[in-house]
């Protein structure tokens, strides 16, 4: 009896331990992590043989070189189908994000072009950007644990904010309100992958 207890106890672990594996991932984009030196991770489910739903967060709450800000918060959920088997090869995916910011004291580009913009006391604040896309990418599996994964989206963001002059302590002028509409590139990742 204890036997066929044990035995049952250790194929039922088997089994469990195959349906479980490479079911969640961990990842980190490469580019988002040197371009806004802000870090960010994801965390991806397998619900179905070719099906993943992902969560990705961004969070930056200091200044990012000299007095310059790039302060935010953004959420990317996504749903990936895998034309394969999930983590492996190519998939299509649906892409969406949220995300609040303030961006402002960068640098005064015209000392460079007479044309470009003094952006040294540009600061906008109350920032908020809303985005829906589809893209697709590609895993590379590079040993049972660890994939490179490359994605690109395109899509259509709306975004708003008010811009301020910084120059002034505290900076309280209002210079406007600023709302866009955006259709191009949404997302482009190159991201280490980890998967459970």
């Amino acid at each position: 009896m204890m036997k066929k207890l044990i035995l049952t106890l250790m194929l039922l672990g088997a089994a469990f331990s195959l349906h479980a594996q490479n079911v969640w991932a961990v990842k980190t984009n490469l580019i988002h992590d040197v371009a806004t030196l802000s870090p960010n991770v994801a965390v991806e489910y397998a619900f179905a043989p070719q099906w993943s739903a992902e969560m990705a967060l961004s969070l930056n709450s200091w200044r990012s070189w000299g007095n310059s800000r790039l302060h935010h918060l953004l959420l990317q959920p996504e749903l990936k189908y895998w034309f394969c088997e999930k983590y492996d090869g190519w998939f299509v995916s649906g892409t969406a994000m949220a995300g609040m910011a303030t961006l402002g004291n960068f640098m005064d580009l015209s000392q460079y072009n007479a044309k470009s913009p003094d952006l040294s006391n540009f600061l906008l604040k109350n920032a908020l950007a809303l985005s829906i896309g589809v893209g697709g990418g590609y895993d590379f599996i590079l040993d049972r644990h660890w994939n490179l994964e490359v994605e690109g989206a395109i899509g259509y963001m709306y975004a708003r904010g008010d811009e301020y002059d910084d120059s002034l302590t505290p900076p309280d002028l209002l210079l406007k309100g600023s709302e866009f509409d955006y259709i191009g590139p949404t997302k482009l990742a190159v991201s280490i992958v980890y998967l459970f």
